[in-house]
Parts: structure tokens; C-alpha cells; sequence
């Protein structure tokens, strides 16, 4: 399902999130009221450069951290680009926009930040709460009507001229024309409540509520889709929502920015209204649904610039899947197949000139996954301990990993695809160590700190584990001779496993490791 407020008019909403703080003053005085918003903007977006840049620089201890895992995992995957949308002049050129687009720049990530906010004054007082946008006010409201110009106008450069004239993004004013996008300001506390409002009727997008420390993005998933599928109507090809439908659609997020104080800040966001998507078809054929407890926060991240903390936090209540099981590929739909995870915990925190990363309480709850109500997955983790964990990672001068758990680490992974062994192909059975079998991972030293680190590959030995206090065990319930890996041993993979060998635990064994 795409962002109910992924259309090309973001350009003129899509900033609000990281850039709006007004004061509460009655009555609303719409010049003073864009201005301070404009001011405080810059701050926070300032303050936020400031808590973050340290993380970004080459010779930070996060860098040499991630450096050893990926490392040890021999490369990972890199983020996927977000490209920005056609009609997003005003801020598209942007110091930070410009890096996310991958553009060389010499600036440091501090002063992106600090150009940025910059712009985002200017964006947001000359080009939407504009005078020249102002349609009514009352002595509590203030509506904007977005105009083309200013709104359209894009942001002067340092090296303007002082009489040049910016330019205008038609694309940007034929859609403001065709649909009217107004923004209603309310008092809310300290700060202001902006609803986002589409078409003559004035369907309500999404809502931001900005205090005097922090600004927050709230979307209604009923509210929204209902205004997105307006503005598709009304744009065409240009709306957010093209064929996508929906049976069920209920549910609402929260996106957060705090500023907690000087160049210490918190992002976070939270499920504030259980969620509950399930999509359909044009001929009514069901799609898959998904649902997620209310979580809040459903994760945060926390920068402190002075101190040189980073403390990222994820607290995911139960999440449900329900999709189409098809494993011939007959076309058909359905709803047969359920992944449901029982919730994701942990809260991990790095410290500038500690090389380390330091979680505490990583945990997966009960895991499973069925067809038509016949389990073929289930996942178990540390079920003596709540299902969590700590972990304490370390790089060596080597650049190595070493990894120390605490109480234990006791996975469990039950596969029972005889369960729905019929639904597959007679020739294309699912393998016998799949149909009925347990395996378990155990790694723990008496209820005290395990302790493993990698081991790169040296001669014959192809890189693994040494356990460097505890014991590993890899096991199954239908094999008799598990996995065992004592204190000063090393586990690696195995090229030619026997061929009578369980396949999954035949392709480990214990060795000395190299000196």
C-alpha cells in the first residue's frame, strides 16, 4: 500500500513534519503566527543537526562498530534510494535533499542541516503561511488557501541577486489549481493544531501538532485514504492511490520530533490506533490484510550532539498477516496463509569513544506461521526470560566483532510443513528435515555472560565463531548427535556435508581454532 500523502502536492505538506512551531496566542495573528513558526522551525531543525551530525562522521566508533558487522556478515545490502517527488521545487534543492539524492557536497551533515533549516524558514513563512495565501480567519482559526504563487515559487539562493526573482514550478501550480489545498490553524496548548484539508468539502489529509519542544505528524488511515482517493479522482495519473482499494481500513500513526535541549533531540513514532489494512481488488478478489496492536512508541531514536549518545528503542505490539497461500502458482486468492509475531523488543545505545554498542532487552515474542489454521512455522526465544535478551557488541583492533549475551540465547524453530505437504506438487515435496522437526540453538555460560567473537579465515579454516566462555549447542529433535561447540572451540561451516547428514545441521561442525 503507498503513503496516503505520497502525491506530487507534497510539495506543498510533505515538509510540515520537520519544519512547523507556532505559539498559542489569542486571537491568531496569521504574520506574527508564520513567523514564529518559521523561527522555531529553524531551531528544531537546527537542534536536530546538531544531536545527529556526530553519528555521520568518518571516524566515529558507530562507523568502526558497523564497519566489523558487515564485516563479519561479508556485505550487506545498501538502503534503497527515495527519490524525490517532480513537484517539490521549493525544497528539492535543499542541502539536505541534495545528499539524499547522493550529490557530492563538502559540508559537514551539521551544516546540511543548519543550510536546511534555512530554507525551511523561508519555505515556510513566504511560501505557505504566505499573507498572499490567507482565505479567512476567525479570532481562533486561520485558513490558508495555497496559491501558486508564492507557494510554487522556488527558495532564493545565497547567491542571488537582491532584486532576482524566483522561479515558479507550473507543474506544481496546474495542480494547485486543479485542487484546492488549504490549511486550517487551530490553538492547541502551547502550540498550534494544522489540519490539512483537499477539495471544496475539505477532507482532511493529515494533522500536525506543534508544541513549543516538539511537533508531531498524526494520520487517520480512513480520514486520509478518503482524501487521497479525492485527489486521485481529481489529478488523474498524478494521485497517490491509483487502483489500490481497500475492504478494511481503519487505524492511526504518530510521527514525533522533541527537542529534549541543546542539540539533543528525539524521533519517534507510534501506532496510536490499532491497525487494521486489508486491500481488495477492482473485481472484490481479497488481498492481504495486516494488523498491528497499538505500539508507543513503536520505535525512537534518541541524539544527544553534547554527550555523543545515540539510543535507539523499538517496542512492536503483536503484528498479523494474512495473505494469499498459493505455493503451486494457480493465480488463485486468498487469505489461507497467517504470519503472526508475537511483538519486537530491544533498546540499544552507543557512546562516543566507547567502542561498543550496548542492547538491552532484544526479544521476539512467540512466533508462528499457519495455513488454513495448521501450523507449518513456529519461532520460540528465551522463554524462561521474558523472550529477550542483552547484547554487548565490541570491535577489536582488528576490526573483528565479539559479541557477549546475557542470560542466554535459547532459539527454538519448529517446522511442520507435512501439515500441508498435499498443497504442494508431487514433485516439488517439501524436504524431509522440514516436514516434523525441532531445532534449537542454545548458547549460554550457567545464567552468567556468554561470550563468542569472530573469527576470520586463516589457511584451511574458512572464518566462524570461537566461543570464548560458554558453549554453543545446534540440535535437533530428530537428529541424535547435536552441534556442540565448548569454551575455546570454533564453529564453521561445512563445504561436503555426509550425505546421510541432516542438511541444516551437517553444515556446521567444531574445530580447533586458528592460533
Amino acid at each position: 500500500m503507498r503513503s496516503v500523502s505520497s502525491f506530487s502536492l507534497r510539495a506543498c505538506v510533505a515538509a510540515f513534519p520537520l519544519v512547523m512551531l507556532a505559539c498559542n496566542s489569542q486571537p491568531i495573528d496569521p504574520a506574527t503566527l508564520a513567523a514564529q513558526a518559521a523561527l522555531n522551525a529553524r531551531e528544531i531543525v537546527h537542534q536536530s543537526g546538531g544531536g545527529v551530525a556526530f553519528t555521520q562522521s568518518d571516524d566515529s566508533g558507530l562507523h568502526k562498530i558497523m564497519d566489523g558487522l558487515v564485516n563479519a556478515n561479508h556485505g550487506l545490502a545498501g538502503m534503497m534510494p527515495v527519490s524525490m517527488p517532480a513537484a517539490m521545487s521549493a525544497m528539492s534543492t535543499t542541502a539536505m535533499a541534495q545528499a539524499a539524492a547522493g550529490m557530492p557536497t563538502l559540508s559537514t551533515t551539521e551544516e546540511q542541516f543548519d543550510d536546511t533549516a534555512d530554507d525551511l524558514k523561508v519555505f515556510i513563512r513566504d511560501r505557505l503561511l504566505a499573507d498572499a495565501n490567507v482565505e479567512s480567519k476567525t479570532a481562533d482559526e486561520v485558513v490558508y488557501l495555497l496559491k501558486g504563487d508564492p507557494t510554487c515559487r522556488s527558495l532564493p539562493k545565497a547567491d542571488d541577486l537582491p532584486d532576482a526573482v524566483q522561479t515558479l514550478d507550473q507543474s506544481c501550480v496546474d495542480q494547485l489549481t486543479k485542487m484546492p489545498v488549504r490549511i486550517a490553524m487551530r490553538a492547541d496548548g502551547d502550540g498550534v493544531r494544522l489540519t490539512i484539508q483537499l477539495g471544496p468539502d475539505k477532507l482532511e489529509l493529515i494533522t500536525f501538532i506543534i508544541h513549543s519542544n516538539a511537533i508531531a505528524v498524526e494520520v487517520d488511515f480512513a480520514k486520509a485514504y478518503a482524501a487521497s482517493n479525492y485527489a486521485d479522482q481529481t489529478l488523474g495519473d498524478g494521485g497517490p492511490m491509483g487502483s489500490t482499494q481497500f475492504e478494511k481500513l481503519a487505524g492511526a500513526m504518530r510521527v514525533s520530533l522533541e527537542k529534549e535541549g541543546e542539540k539533543h533531540v528525539t524521533f519517534s513514532a507510534a501506532v496510536i490506533g490499532a491497525i487494521d489494512v486489508a486491500e481488495k481488488q477492482a473485481d472484490g478478489t481479497l488481498g492481504t490484510e495486516v494488523k498491528l496492536a497499538v505500539s508507543d512508541p513503536l520505535w525512537s531514536l534518541e541524539a544527544d550532539g553534547v554527550a555523543k549518545t545515540a539510543k535507539v528503542t523499538v517496542d512492536e505490539g503483536a503484528l498479523d498477516v494474512l495473505t494469499t497461500w498459493d505455493p503451486q502458482g494457480t493465480g488463485v486468492a486468498n487469505r489461507d496463509l497467517h504470519v503472526a509475531l508475537g511483538g519486537i523488543t530491544g533498546t540499544t545505545t552507543f557512546t562516543e569513544g566507547v567502542q561498543e554498542l550496548v542492547s538491552k532487552g532484544i526479544g521476539i515474542g512467540a512466533t508462528s506461521i499457519s495455513v488454513r489454521g495448521q501450523s507449518i512455522f513456529d519461532l520460540g526465544l528465551n522463554p524462561h526470560d521474558m523472550n529477550r535478551f542483552d547484547l554487548r557488541i565490541t570491535v577489536d583492533s582488528a576490526n573483528e566483532p565479539h559479541f557477549e549475551i546475557t542470560p542466554r540465547f535459547a532459539l527454538t524453530v519448529g517446522t511442520h510443513f507435512k501439515n500441508i505437504a498435499n498443497d504442494y506438487a508431487v514433485d516439488d515435496q517439501p524436504p524431509s528435515y522440514l516436514l516434523d522437526q525441532t531445532y534449537s540453538v542454545d548458547l549460554e555460560n550457567g545464567g552468567g555472560t556468554a561470550k563468542v567473537e569472530v573469527v576470520p579465515g586463516s589457511g584451511s579454516f574458512t572464518g566462524g565463531l570461537e566461543i570464548d566462555a560458554g558453549s554453543l549447542t545446534i540440535s535437533s529433535d530428530k537428529v541424535a548427535q547435536p552441534v556442540s561447540v565448548p569454551t575455546g572451540m570454533c564453529l564453521t561451516g561445512v563445504s561436503n556435508p555426509p550425505a546421510d547428514a541432516n542438511p541444516i545441521l551437517g553444515a556446521f561442525t567444531s574445530v580447533s581454532c586458528p592460533q
